[in-house]
């Protein structure tokens, strides 16, 4: 009877194939031990780059960066990830999940612990694209372990939680930072910032490590030994045949981005209207609570609304928000912009990835998500580029505007869109 509680993942039979087929009685696998872990390394994680994103801007600012380079700097945090999500995705179903789950860590504390030393904007914008590789990588490993461990009919809930966590970070990310980059009074500490944040990884990373030895396996091969070794390029083609596939990234890529962008702009708005830096670390912080509490009601929400109706909701909500938000200056009314955004955008990650997950095959699990996840750094590349020269040009009020509009034609895509929880064979 105990074997059967155990959790699937720290069952060492020598057989990791029946790791995550292996029955369990627990109604909810978050309840138990490998989860828990992954959810503490997940908050870890995700604070430490949301401490790093938005002090980057004021790390920038101080170096002398415009709105335009602004935009670019935040661009360079997906340029790189971009290429490799998808090799990523293939050598996460490979090699396994927790592998990369700790270098990523790992490659975020080292850019953490570099920005101390750097002084110059293309130093800064080439450290934003390893940021983006480490969290790219940890990223990918961790919903992919989500996506693989327990069953398919448990996977919503497990994907609200995580996703619950990463929120977590997002929450305490901008607030530490604001109050670590405000605490010397004289303007931004930048090496108070990034040191404390480097070694707030160290947990996360060490975690990550023990549980990787625990687990750790030799490579397998593809489970159908009949089916030829493909091309990324032909292994992504064949997930993007996946209905509503093409739907799903759009929508994801632009709350994604939107959520980026508006932790890039907002600093600069804040200055602009003589904010102080711990007020928008706050601002930023409301943000990400109001993400959580959509993210702890998503089960419901699907149940009520269907998941395509919910993702329409969720990108129209943040759209309008946006929109007002530029012709604000008062902290209490931006606050109250920020959460009803927040409500919205907390839900366009957790609602696609779930649904990817539900329509990829287990052997191309890691892949599809490494598809999805390549076509969020398209965005993340692209968008703020374009932002940056629309807030450049016109300023920032157009800034917020643009991302409005950006999320006003992703609910168009949407439309079309079949959303429904039906597994398909690729």
């Amino acid at each position: 009877m105990e074997q059967s509680l155990r959790p699937a993942l720290l069952v060492d039979d020598g057989d990791w194939s029946t790791l995550v087929t292996r029955p369990t009685s627990l109604a909810l696998p978050a309840a138990r031990g490998w989860f828990l872990r992954l959810l503490f390394v997940t908050v870890v994680i995700q604070t430490a780059v949301y401490v790093v994103r938005p002090m980057v801007s004021y790390q920038a600012l101080a170096l002398g960066a415009d709105n335009t380079q602004l935009g670019l700097v935040a661009g360079a945090y997906a340029s790189l990830s971009l290429f490799v999500a998808v090799p990523i995705g293939r050598w996460v179903d490979r090699w396994g999940e927790l592998l990369f789950v700790f270098l990523g860590g790992a490659v975020i504390g080292g850019v953490a612990l570099s920005l101390v030393f750097i002084h110059s904007l293309v130093a800064l914008a080439i450290s934003q694209a390893a940021l983006g590789f480490g969290h790219i990588a940890c990223v990918v490993g961790s919903q992919t372990l989500v996506a693989n461990q327990g069953p398919p009919e448990e996977r919503d809930a497990r994907f609200g939680l995580f996703t619950v966590a990463v929120s977590t970070g997002q929450l305490i990310g901008p607030a530490l930072g604001g109050l670590l980059g405000g605490s010397g009074g004289a303007g931004f500490d930048g090496t108070l910032v990034f040191g404390t944040t480097a070694a707030l990884t160290l947990p996360g990373v060490l975690l990550a490590i023990w549980m990787w030895r625990r687990t750790a396996r030799p490579p397998r091969a593809h489970p159908e030994p009949t089916r030829p070794r493909e091309s990324s390029w032909r292994a992504t083609h064949r997930v993007l045949r996946i209905p509503s596939m093409p739907h799903a990234m759009i929508a994801s890529l632009t709350v994604l981005t939107t959520i980026d962008l508006i932790a890039v702009y907002l600093p600069a708005y804040g200055e602009a209207h003589g904010m102080a830096v711990e007020t928008v670390g706050l601002l930023l912080a409301v943000r990400a609570a109001a993400s959580m509490a959509s993210r702890l009601l998503m089960l419901r929400l699907i149940r009520w609304l269907g998941r395509k109706r919910l993702l329409l909701a969720s990108i129209v909500l943040p759209a309008l928000a946006l929109l007002v938000l530029p012709f604000l200056e008062a902290p209490v009314a931006l606050g109250i912009v920020l959460l009803v955004a927040g409500l919205g955008l907390g839900l366009g990650q957790p609602v696609t990835l779930s649904w990817v997950a539900d329509r990829a095959p287990r052997d191309v699990r890691g892949l599809a998500i490494g598809v999805r996840l390549s076509g969020n750094r398209f965005g993340q590349v692209v968008l703020p580029l374009g932002v940056g020269v629309i807030a450049g040009g016109a300023g920032l009020t157009a800034a917020f505007i643009a991302m409005g509009a950006m999320l006003g034609g992703s609910a168009a895509a949407v439309l079309g869109a079949d959303f429904g929880s039906t597994e398909a064979e690729l």
